[in-house]
């Protein structure tokens, strides 16, 4: 008899917040997914914690009660002609990786994006080596937008960023 898992996708609180931050670093020692060398701390990314909002949300995705993940949809950028784009970053528990936590996570934004009407066009930075992001990203109607060679340097090593990104349809 197999038990029944209960996922659930909300949205973070900050008693949240330590959960975030240890997946968010166990990213960063394996060094694939983000711009950071060293871990951090919740104070460290207080000021980023205190962004969110209604428009820009912060969702966990739990597995029978703990955080598994988490997707951020993060302002573009500061000037007013971008305010209807949004950056998305989604990152899975290593020990959660291929369970379909992510596609949940970004297939939940899309239809959250199309019915709240948040966003025109939504943005995806995905550095070149992790390929499994890219798949999922692609798969869930992203298209390549472009690509930003040895546009960072991390670890002593240049890397290179993919653009994905996807349109949603206006009112």
């Amino acid at each position: 008899m197999s038990e029944e898992v209960h996922v659930q996708i909300r949205r973070a609180h900050p008693a949240d917040y330590q959960a975030i931050i240890d997946i968010f670093n166990d990213a960063v020692r394996v060094g694939i997914a983000t711009d950071e060398s060293h871990p951090v701390t919740v104070a460290d990314r207080q000021s980023w914690f205190d962004q969110f909002d209604n428009r820009h949300p912060l969702w966990v995705i739990t597995v029978d009660g703990q955080v598994g993940g988490w997707c951020a949809l993060e302002p573009f950028y500061p000037h007013p002609a971008y305010r209807e784009s949004a950056e998305i970053a989604i990152y899975i528990r290593q020990q959660s990786h291929r369970k379909g936590l992510g596609r949940a996570l970004l297939t939940y934004t899309d239809q959250q994006v199309r019915s709240h009407r948040y966003f025109k066009t939504v943005v995806a930075y995905i550095y070149e080596h992790n390929q499994p992001s890219q798949g999922l990203f692609t798969s869930c109607g992203y298209e390549r937008w472009g690509h930003l060679p040895a546009i960072s340097y991390i670890n002593g090593e240049y890397r290179e960023l993919e653009i994905f990104g996807k349109n949603y349809p206006t009112v």
